[in-house]
């Protein structure tokens, strides 16, 4: 069932300073929609993702418009993203607003520089295309380098994080959160290097997905849900028989979805069964997950995301790895 979007709230998202930045012109002014926009019929007026402009919002007053509700699907990270649900408190918008004020790690033209091998090596894959691993090899480099290098000077875990409005920059803070969190609990550099690339092909599988499926807004049906639950194996074996990397960069592909006290999939492992570097991917993958903008729900801050991943604890996570991560995004509990 759709819901009726009014000409003020579209006019709120292109104010909203908490969406991507806006020009200073004001008659250039523009955002990225955070949800599809439908006609009464279900036909789609603007995508997920498509800009929205002050001319665009002028010309959308002869419509009456529709989007899907904000309906937390059942898929990824589920149980966690279940606790960032809600509305956004008056506390939770001061908190992101002294978060987007730290300078963050990478700038966008740094970040916009790895992720284009690993945007061309994506899209060849989707091609049926065989690519060169030395593409994210490149990337995966470049971005140890500059994690390891500026580590010293995160003060909140939010700096890790990549703002702007690119294809890939869920797989890119996944990626600089497990390289940041693999050298504080001090793995040897090769050891990192390859952290990083399994981070980076955590989330392989899903090219797989039919897009219908990947990319529904709305809750999952128990059918859909199933063939999503397919993406950890199809990465898994695609990194291994397709890629010919080793068992240990693959491994957090077909792991990242199973919970340290058992009951995630696809396998139902747990503990020590489920590889370090699988542990180490999850954390940073549900901590992004839950800090991102997505269609069906708002970001929420850092503190308030390490808070909930500290509630789940170790069914969840591995307790030790947990507390390192905490310790390195220096969370401090509200009195």
């Amino acid at each position: 069932m759709l819901v009726k979007v009014t000409y003020d709230e579209l006019s709120f998202l292109l104010s909203d300073s908490l969406l991507a930045p806006a020009s200073k012109n004001a008659s250039t002014q523009e955002k990225t929609l955070p949800y599809s926009l439908f006609t009464a019929t279900g036909e789609v007026i603007l995508p997920f993702g498509e800009k929205l402009t002050s001319k665009t919002l002028q010309s959308l007053q002869r419509w009456v418009i529709y989007r899907n509700p904000a309906e937390l699907p059942i898929h990824h990270e589920g149980v966690w993203l279940a606790g960032s649900q809600g509305e956004t408190t008056e506390q939770d918008k001061l908190d992101l607003v002294i978060e987007a004020s730290h300078q963050p790690l990478m700038a966008g033209a740094t970040a916009e520089r790895f992720m284009q091998p690993m945007a061309h090596f994506f899209e060849k894959l989707e091609h049926g295309e065989l690519p060169d691993v030395a593409l994210l090899t490149v990337a995966r480099d470049g971005l140890v380098a500059e994690v390891t290098r500026r580590a010293d000077e995160v003060q909140i875990l939010s700096q890790l994080r990549i703002r702007d409005a690119y294809t890939y920059d869920h797989t890119l803070d996944v990626t600089a959160v497990s390289i940041a969190l693999a050298k504080y609990i001090g793995l040897d550099d090769e050891t990192i290097r390859d952290v990083g690339l399994a981070a980076i092909l955590h989330d392989l599988g899903k090219i797989l997905i039919p897009k219908p499926i990947m990319f529904k807004t709305s809750r999952l049906s128990v059918q859909e849900f199933e063939v999503m639950k397919l993406h950890p194996r199809l990465g898994y074996n695609m990194i291994r028989d397709v890629l010919k990397l080793p068992e240990h960069v693959a491994r957090p592909a077909l792991e990242h979805q199973e919970l340290h006290g058992g009951g995630g999939y696809p396998l139902n492992i747990k503990g020590d069964d489920i590889h370090p570097f699988s542990q180490i991917v999850k954390i940073a993958d549900v901590y992004d997950a839950l800090t991102s903008r997505r269609p069906y729900k708002q970001p929420i801050p850092s503190n308030k995301a390490i808070k909930i991943m500290l509630s789940e604890g170790e069914k969840s996570f591995n307790p030790v790895l947990l507390d390192k991560f905490v310790e390195m995004a220096n969370y401090q509990p509200a009195a």
